[in-house]
């Protein structure tokens, strides 16, 4: 009887060590804004990936899954940029393409430094995110606080209360006095909050840079990123047989590439099969094989090392703020105006659009703007104007909802 249980338990681990790995390469483009380009330049870069994408999205739309070709946007300002510059029929095209999984959007307007913007501010840059999903019957799964070596215990609640399931961190090894990022305590898990709720997190250690796993392009070069994940899945810190490689495109301006497709044909085999991967594919595959058994973490990481820098402009700084704060006010004698005039204030649309945007561009994590293209006079700028459209949006609803509400 012993010796059968034996047998049948080494049957049971052989066919385990035996079961075909799975490897998700995720191509995206780390959105540096105002950093190696000016507004016009990323606008350009923005229409012209997503076109690239779109096109190259159909072109594979009849191949087997693992390679189709996909593509992640790391902020919804793509979106909103594709949806004021390109026609009707082109958006439909694109918002095509997000509700079938060939593109993915997350909740956040861009790669900020959320740990010091307001929770107010936090939730507001989710708005025109939030808009699409209303819209179009979206169901956006992922946000995203990207680079900054730290991670604010506070944006777990934030993000699964906003609706979000998924998020990975990558991180740059540079500028931080942070310490343990080349060797974490759990590669993935539970990122949950005082209040329990919860993202699955991806966020693995250091590999030595940016361009590998654990930094924020962890696919840089697919070829050698494959290989570093399946050293990592045949390690004794990562007990499963799913792993994933997020992101492409590193501080570039500009990035299309057919390497994904060609990386997922060449490399998979028996052993491995290799994806290209829309990142809520992985995560989904990933919770389903190992979400009842996975560690979950309660801890701030910090809240930010590179959000000091937003002090240089201390006045407009404490001006976006204050506007959160007043706006607090405007909409609730909007709301009660509105509900007697459906027509009310409706003409503030657009204003109301960019004062979301707005939110999540001021904090935007290149805050340093000591990069080779943008000056720190330009950057500072359009800090300024981006104020300037949140104020703007408030103080108009404050002073149509003041009397209206009043009378």
């Amino acid at each position: 009887m012993l010796v059968g249980i034996i047998l049948l338990l080494a049957v049971v681990f052989q066919n385990a060590d035996a079961q075909q790995k799975k490897i998700y390469i995720a191509p995206d483009d780390h959105t540096d804004y105002m950093w190696s380009g000016d507004e016009n330049e990323y606008r350009a870069a923005f229409l012209k990936t997503l076109d690239y994408y779109i096109r190259l999205n159909d072109s594979t739309a009849n191949d087997p899954y693992q390679f189709q070709s996909k593509w992640n946007c790391d902020g919804s300002y793509w979106i909103y940029e594709y949806e004021k510059n390109r026609t009707s029929s082109e958006f439909t095209r694109l918002i095509e393409q997000i509700k079938n999984g060939r593109i993915t959007v997350p909740l956040n307007t861009i790669a900020s430094l959320h740990g010091v913007a307001p929770l107010e501010v936090t939730l507001r840059d989710m708005y025109y995110a939030g808009s699409l999903e209303r819209r179009y019957g979206l169901d956006l799964d992922l946000a995203y606080n990207m680079e900054d070596q730290v991670l604010a215990l506070g944006l777990s609640s934030l993000w699964a209360g906003a609706g979000a399931k998924y998020s990975w961190h990558g991180v740059c090894n540079c500028a931080t006095k942070v310490k343990g990022l080349l060797n974490r305590p759990n590669e993935i898990y539970w990122y949950k909050g005082l209040d329990d709720r919860k993202l699955l997190m991806k966020w693995y250690s250091l590999t030595g840079d940016n361009k590998g796993p654990g930094g924020y392009a962890e696919a840089r070069s697919p070829l050698k990123s494959i290989e570093l994940i399946k050293s990592l899945i045949k390690s004794k810190k990562y007990p499963y047989s799913i792993a994933g490689a997020f992101g492409k495109g590193w501080d570039d301006l500009y990035t299309v590439s057919t390497e994904f497709i060609e990386a997922a044909r060449e490399y998979s085999d028996s052993d491995y099969q290799v994806i290209v991967s829309n990142e809520i594919d992985f995560f989904k595959d990933f919770e389903k094989q190992y979400g009842d058994v996975l560690p979950s973490e309660t801890v701030s990481y910090g809240s930010t090392e590179w959000g000091n820098s937003i002090a240089s402009l201390a006045e407009v700084s404490a001006t976006v703020k204050r506007s959160i704060e007043k706006l607090r006010s405007a909409e609730a004698m909007y709301t009660l105006v509105a509900l007697k005039d459906k027509s009310f204030a409706i003409g503030l649309a657009e204003m109301r659009e960019k004062a979301w945007v707005a939110c999540g561009l001021y904090f935007e994590h290149d805050w340093t703007a000591d990069g080779p293209i943008i000056t720190r006079k330009q950057r500072a700028d359009w800090h300024r104007k981006l104020a300037g459209q949140l104020t703007a949006y408030v103080d108009t609803l404050y002073r149509l909802s003041h009397p209206a509400w009043v009378s």
